[in-house]
């Protein structure tokens, strides 16, 4: 089998939404310690035009140096960027034993995520490991369409020059699983490891 990686909130360990529906990441309060700044002001990046720049460019410094002019926040856009790629990194280690094992079976495993390519790029430079597991990377940034989008996923099949039924999504969004099973995928929505188990044995 062919598997699709989805990886916020599924091999990483990202964010929590709240009761109101709002995306906090995990780095949040360190955030808050470090710069003495409310996480509250990250929505106000994170929220805006500065998502749709990140799917297109790694020229992001219009965005967040005035970001960081306004909250009187002492760093560089580097080295923001920094802190949050670095922060925004944990791998969840039983998804990855996991991951591995069934690698070990003779299954295949691809990054299938809705990432920018600064996020991405930062990722596959410092998690050296994942070179020997992931086959291949579909990212939206680079296929230039997300994985609510049925194009993402035929790009992968011709890619991967597989039958859809030989592939199969692992993701946290029960919508990316209704489009990949409409192609006639197999699709699982991940809900913890030990369901990962369950639904692969």
């Amino acid at each position: 089998m062919h598997y699709l990686m989805d990886l916020d909130n599924t091999l990483l360990d990202t964010y929590h939404i709240d009761e109101e529906g709002r995306l906090h990441f995990h780095w949040s309060m360190d955030f808050e310690k470090d710069f003495g700044v409310s996480s509250a002001v990250l929505h106000e990046l994170f929220d805006g035009p500065f998502l749709i720049a990140l799917q297109r460019t790694k020229n992001l410094e219009r965005f967040i140096a005035p970001f960081l002019k306004k909250h009187k926040i002492d760093i560089s856009v580097e080295d923001f960027l920094e802190y949050w790629l670095s922060r925004d990194m944990r791998v969840n280690t039983e998804v990855w034993d996991w991951i591995k094992l069934e690698k070990s079976k003779g299954h295949s495993f691809h990054i299938a995520s809705n990432q920018p390519h600064i996020r991405m790029d930062y990722l596959l430079e410092n998690l050296i490991e994942w070179h020997d597991v992931f086959e291949w990377v579909f990212t939206s940034a680079r296929l230039g369409v997300s994985k609510s989008d049925p194009s993402f996923f035929r790009y992968a099949k011709n890619y991967l020059k597989v039958p859809f039924n030989q592939m199969c999504l692992i993701d946290d969004s029960m919508e990316n699983i209704a489009v990949a099973k409409s192609l006639g995928m197999n699709g699982i929505l991940f809900q913890g490891v030990e369901n990962l188990k369950d639904q692969t044995k």
